[in-house]
């Protein structure tokens, strides 16, 4: 019974009291209790309510996640050093020189790179892929000294350029909350650059060869170890160590008047790099969902 029905019958049978006031009084008793006893007790939630409406509290962020797609850039810097063999034939088949040298070469980079990462349901463990490519300035040069068979002196400058290099691998890590290191493999290729110059009393010559090299393992790979560390739900940065290899190669030369110039090149060199990603929500379980609105 609504609050206005019990007011409206409270009403009547105080009003029919006051009109009979030299009636009976036990009567009349007896007809307040009814009356009240119809109308019920008025209770608070018939009043107006003074409490404040509930205030909506947004749900708690969800636990980052590493599953997703991801693309960045990334610099740092590269040294190899590596040994080998050389030999210098000059003018005729017994005019030679032959020994050992090894170049240095160090320089920076830097390029972009992408991959997917997913996170199991179970030990927090993340694995993924990644490919990269990177424009390189690593680069260096070493010279070499000898006689000629009948005494001329032989001066001879060998070098080698990393015009770029880059590397596609495999991933696995482990996510200790918003950091994650991990260990990578993979292969690699490289555009070198390989270059000599030659002096002696009958004759200067220069020469060089460009090449993009790759292969398969154990002949050609990369493999380190790096940690990255979630910003926010989308960015995130890194610092890794790469081991990059390319087996030696024999590059031969041939000079004009019947010289040739043979020693082997090869690309292997430690690189160390920071990056930038950005993570995309494709594929990720913890893309916002759509809302539909009317």
């Amino acid at each position: 019974m609504s609050i206005r029905t019990r007011l409206h019958l409270t009403g009547k049978a105080a009003s029919f009291i006051h009109r009979h006031r030299g009636g009976n009084y036990l009567a009349k008793v007896f007809l307040c209790i009814a009356l009240a006893a119809v109308a019920g007790p008025v209770r608070a939630a018939d009043l107006p309510s003074k409490i404040e409406p509930p205030v909506f509290q947004p749900p708690p962020p969800a636990e980052f996640s590493w599953t997703g797609f991801y693309a960045g850039v990334n610099v740092g810097g590269g040294i190899d050093h590596f040994a080998f063999p050389y030999s210098i034939n000059v003018l005729e088949p017994n005019n030679f020189v032959a020994g050992r040298n090894g170049i240095t070469a160090t320089g920076p980079f830097g390029g972009i790179q992408a991959g997917y990462n997913y996170e199991l349901p179970f030990f927090h463990i993340v694995t993924g892929f990644e490919i990269d490519s990177d424009v390189s300035g690593i680069r260096g040069q070493t010279t070499a000294t000898g006689t000629l068979f009948f005494g001329a002196p032989v001066t001879a400058t060998f070098g080698s350029k990393f015009e770029d290099f880059g590397t596609a691998r495999v991933r696995l890590g482990y996510a200790w909350g918003r950091f994650l290191p991990y260990l990578t493999a993979g292969f690699t290729y490289a555009t070198t650059e390989t270059y000599y110059s030659l002096a002696t009393p009958a004759l200067f010559t220069t020469g060089s060869i460009t090449e993009t090299r790759t292969g398969v393992f154990p002949h050609v790979g990369a493999f380190g170890i790096g940690l990255e560390y979630a910003i926010d739900s989308h960015f995130t940065v890194k610092a890794e160590y790469l081991y990059e290899f390319i087996n030696s190669r024999a590059v031969l030369f041939t000079p004009a008047f019947g010289s040739t110039v043979d020693f082997n090149t090869r690309t292997m060199y430690h690189i160390g790099r920071v990056g930038l990603n950005y993570k995309f929500d494709w594929l990720s379980p913890l893309a916002a969902p759509v809302v539909a609105k009317y």
